[in-house]
């Protein structure tokens, strides 16, 4: 059912605004509307500031940065109990300025490790090339020693750069070369340390491409500096340890603050974002919502507390413009609960109309039970679904593991009462039918007309409320539509009882009659157009009966599918290999009887049931709130 919601307005003086937007969330039950869109008020959008408009971008700067820090530190993407001081805000900047340069130095020092652990083992393969050539000359003291990589097109300018570099030491330099690969030639430059200007100077004019090492691997031979680059290369996991054996012991400390103080920002931000829907005038701000009838009470004295009798809390009349924006609580009782979710995948019900949760708590599940049927197959699908839930606190898939769990149940009852266990195993071992045999040739006209009287009872029960709805409404095209329905279908139920010799021939003409003016009804709620209609839409409502016939028809195809498994299993030569087939076809069988029946018993509500009487098109209920518990607020 839905809980009676009052529209309220709430005014107050401009320099309470925040104090009054603080109060609300804390109490956490006004849905607060656009201003825009209610017309009953009139009041001009509320213009914001230019310090509030400030405060805000100030806000979200804030929360962004406390969010970098996390990402970086690797900090928890929720918030960790902590209890916040009033000056959280400028804790919070204190911390961001102490914390801020401390993760830098730690990230840069991360990055530069990684990638020069990522770039020494490229160096390494240009040094063993020069190993084989280097001369005696370049251990001396007092030399240097530099390598030329040059493509073997261009080994020309190597020739070149060499006669340079002689004359210009006087021939006190060596030079050696040799092929690294097809494509490229290598040099090995050894010269006395004073010319090292000169040559550097020399190679840039000539354009040629040095092995540039990192510049603590720069000294010496290349065999000392390969041997010094393995040395590096072997410390720099020990470094990186290091950097974030530091960034764990700082997101240890800091962590849980900056979660916290995040949280709190952008509830504050979310806050101000309703700003937008609020209104003004010269002196006072203006809010208009939505409140549970039973709430009206506290928020009205809870805002006089907290402001003073400078604030108005009034309840605005519910007009019949107001009536269709009236945001929706549905409230059940705990075993329909879950049904909630299956009601709201479709829309919620228009205020004032009927909650079709409880129905579905009443009959899905028995529909859901009369496919299945089966005690082996309920069983293992109730413990599996109550195994599943235990690991789910909350939300729309726990909803549809509790609905599995008691369409489980009554499908071991049904399967009780037809005398199945994992189809034809039951009988096998025992086991007999409390009603009758679903699968017996024998029985299957008595299985057909269960589900067609189902089928009718199920949807003569929405007519007779659909008939109520519009008569609530004053709504004559729902009222003759639906009324002629549910006369029209009470004539065929006296014709067929008729037929069948339950009743006596005389009602026959009273039976066509009842027939007659319910289609006659339902050609007048169209107009003229219900000549051709009317007949029409009766045939499709004879058609939403037979639609329950899946009823009889999913679970006569479980039936027979168990019973091939358990034919397979006493048919194959290798009794192993025949158990694993009819293991694997019984599991596929549980997995359809899992879905199946839950999807088309929720066809036979959505499509067949609930469009006889229901009215959605509701808004679902969004109080203004806070994201911070109530102990742990500011």
């Amino acid at each position: 059912m839905n809980v009676e919601m009052l529209p309220i307005e709430i005014i107050g003086l401009k320099r309470d605004l925040q104090n009054i937007l603080h109060a609300l969330r804390k109490l956490g039950c006004v849905h607060i509307e656009e201003l825009v869109e209610t017309q009953e008020i009139s009041a001009r959008p509320l213009t914001l500031d230019r310090e509030m408009l400030q405060e805000q971008e100030e806000l979200g700067f804030l929360a962004a940065r406390l969010q970098g820090l996390l990402d970086n530190l690797g900090g928890a993407s929720h918030r960790l109990d902590i209890t916040l001081e009033q000056d959280y805000r400028l804790q919070a900047r204190q911390g961001v300025e102490t914390l801020l340069p401390k993760v830098q130095t730690l990230i840069n020092r991360s990055e530069k490790l990684k990638s020069e652990l990522a770039s020494l083992p490229r160096y390494e393969a240009s040094l063993r090339a020069l190993l084989p050539i280097i001369p005696q000359s370049a251990r001396l003291p007092g030399n240097r020693s530099i390598g030329v990589l040059v493509s073997r097109e261009h080994v020309g300018v190597l020739e070149a750069v060499a006669k340079h570099i002689l004359d210009l030491t006087a021939g006190r330099a060596e030079l050696v070369a040799r092929d690294v690969d097809k494509s490229t030639r290598a040099m090995l430059i050894v010269f006395p340390v004073e010319f090292t200007q000169e040559i550097e100077s020399l190679l840039g004019r000539e354009d040629v491409s040095r092995l540039r090492l990192p510049t603590e691997l720069e000294d010496g031979p290349p065999d000392v500096i390969l041997a010094s680059l393995h040395r590096r290369m072997a410390a720099i996991p020990d470094e990186l340890e290091i950097v974030e054996a530091m960034q764990a012991e700082l997101a240890a400390e800091w962590c849980q603050k900056l979660a916290a103080w995040r949280d709190a920002l952008q509830d504050e931000l979310e806050a101000s974002s309703v700003l937008s829907c609020l209104g003004e005038t010269d002196l006072t701000f203006v809010l208009v919502g939505w409140i549970p009838a039973k709430e009206f009470s506290q928020v009205q004295q809870s805002l006089q507390e907290q402001v003073g009798e400078t604030i108005l809390v009034r309840q605005i009349p519910l007009t019949s413009t107001l009536r269709k924006r009236v945001p929706i609580i549905l409230r059940n009782p705990q075993p329909a609960k879950p049904f909630e979710s299956l009601v709201n995948l479709l829309a919620l019900p228009r205020y004032g109309h009927l909650d079709p949760t409880r129905l579905m708590a009443l009959f899905l599940p028995i529909f859901f039970g009369m496919i299945l049927g089966d005690v082996g197959y309920g069983l293992l699908l109730l413990l599996i679904s109550l195994g599943l839930t235990r690991k789910l606190n909350s939300g729309v898939a726990r909803d549809v593991l509790i609905i599995l769990a008691i369409g489980a149940g009554w499908s071991i009852l049904f399967g009780f009462l037809y005398g199945e266990a994992f189809g034809t195993l039951g009988e096998q071992l025992g086991m007999h039918a409390l009603w009758f045999e679903r699968a017996s040739a024998e029985h299957l006209a008595g299985l057909l007309v269960m589900t067609l009287a189902v089928g009718a009872i199920h949807l003569t029960l929405g007519l007779i409320l659909g008939v109520w709805e519009a008569y609530k409404e004053k709504n004559r095209t729902h009222l003759l539509d639906r009324g002629g329905m549910l006369v029209g279908l009470m004539g065929l139920f006296l014709i067929v009882a008729v037929l069948t010799d339950f009743l006596p021939s005389s009602l026959m003409t009273p039976a066509i009659a009842l027939l007659i003016l319910g289609i006659v009804l339902m050609g007048a709620s169209l107009g003229w157009l219900g000549i051709l209609m009317g007949p029409i839409e009766f045939i499709g409502l004879i058609g939403n009966i037979l639609s329950y016939l899946r009823i009889a028809a999913i679970g006569l195809a479980s039936v027979y599918l168990a019973k091939v498994a358990n034919d397979i299993a006493g048919m194959a030569g290798n009794l192993i290999v025949g158990i694993i087939i009819a293991l694997l076809i019984h599991a596929l069988n549980l997995v359809l009887g899992a879905f199946s029946p839950t999807i088309h018993s929720l066809r036979l509500h959505y499509v067949e049931f609930f469009r006889k009487f229901y009215e959605s098109g509701g808004r679902p209920y969004q109080p203004f709130k806070s994201r911070i518990p109530l102990d742990q607020g500011l």
